[in-house]
């Protein structure tokens, strides 16, 4: 059992009340026609996008002042901003490149076209959601709900979360989960199946365990992963992100765990990283849904708040290769909306 959550750091989602105290975002330099502070300021703090780059790969960064930074994903630059969230935490996005923003402190789900500044759809969340993922294969969305968070006067309390699933990103959803969970991430691979990671924790101690969806199942199933030495879950702390690449599911607890899942979870290997991931969820680079993973960029944390977001390639892992270190504030969530044509 690990102390502490990189997650959960002074900006702590669990007491949002300190969001006042975190620093802002700063000016916007601009870089490649990225937006200069001057343009943004003329927004009057509304969301802002270059249409010079809105059909290009975007990388969503979910930011914990608030601020949603868009940038052109080869050229890293920053073409954009989306505002008016009070807690942004993870993101996602769909077949169509459309994104999905979740927040935490709003208790909402937001949807936005590729490059677009007002959301299409926002779902109201009875829960505190973490992480989504969508289903490429139906367009459903899973949100990972945390759960509520309760205070009374005293020590905060976490009550009880739940994955939350969205037929086609609409309506009403069904709720999956038990007692005590509190899910902080999830994705699906090809198929339809979805993984989560279930975070619990008490006075800085976290601890995980693992459910698997099953596509068109209607319970969850307590899912065992698997050390590199051990045949049962090793000391899994807060589980920031899972991904897939194709074939293997990612876990990304500071390093990349990769695992076969069928009826149970089977190790496969681990890619080390040399600059320290899990400050917040991952996103994997496909040209295509069907093509092997290449690259993918994560949330660069450790114990010292670090606050860069990193490009690594894929599987050799070890250092990024680049690293986005400015206009980011303890950055959270990302997601890459592939180029619309």
């Amino acid at each position: 059992m690990r102390v502490g959550s990189v997650r959960f750091r002074s900006c702590a989602l669990v007491l949002s009340a300190a969001l006042a105290g975190c620093g802002g975002a700063g000016s916007l330099p601009a870089q490649n026609g990225a937006p200069d502070g001057s343009q943004i300021a003329r927004s009057h703090g509304r969301s802002y996008m270059s249409q010079h780059f809105a059909r290009q790969w975007l990388l969503y960064v979910s930011n914990s002042n608030g601020i949603v930074n868009v940038y052109e994903y080869w050229q890293h630059a920053l073409v954009g901003v989306l505002t008016n969230f009070e807690q942004p935490a993870g993101a996602c996005t769909g077949n169509s490149g459309e994104v999905y923003v979740v927040d935490y402190q709003a208790k909402t789900i937001s949807e936005f076209a590729h490059g677009g500044t007002k959301p299409l759809e926002v779902i109201q969340d009875s829960y505190q959601p973490l992480a989504c993922s969508v289903d490429l294969t139906t367009g459903d969305l899973a949100v990972a709900n945390y759960g509520e968070t309760y205070a009374n006067g005293g020590p905060a309390y976490e009550g009880d979360g739940n994955l939350a699933i969205y037929i086609h990103g609409k309506g009403k959803p069904t709720y999956y989960g038990t007692r005590d969970d509190h899910f902080s991430a999830c994705a699906y691979d090809d198929r339809g199946d979805l993984l989560a990671a279930s975070s619990n924790g008490y006075s800085g101690y976290y601890y995980g365990d693992f459910a698997y969806l099953p596509k068109k199942s209607k319970s969850i199933i307590a899912m065992n992963l698997p050390g590199p030495n051990s045949t049962s879950s090793w000391n899994w702390g807060f589980v920031d992100g899972i991904a897939y690449d194709g074939k293997d599911w990612i876990v990304d607890d500071h390093v990349l765990y990769r695992y076969k899942i069928n009826i149970k979870a089977e190790y496969v290997d681990t890619i080390k990283l040399t600059v320290g991931s899990g400050a917040g969820g991952i996103a994997v680079y496909r040209r295509t849904p069907k093509s092997p993973v290449t690259q993918f960029v994560g949330a660069i944390g450790d114990y010292s708040e670090t606050t860069d977001v990193g490009y690594w390639k894929y599987p050799a892992g070890g250092a990024p290769y680049y690293e986005i270190t400015s206009n980011l504030d303890q950055p959270d969530g990302v997601a890459i909306s592939r180029r619309q044509k």
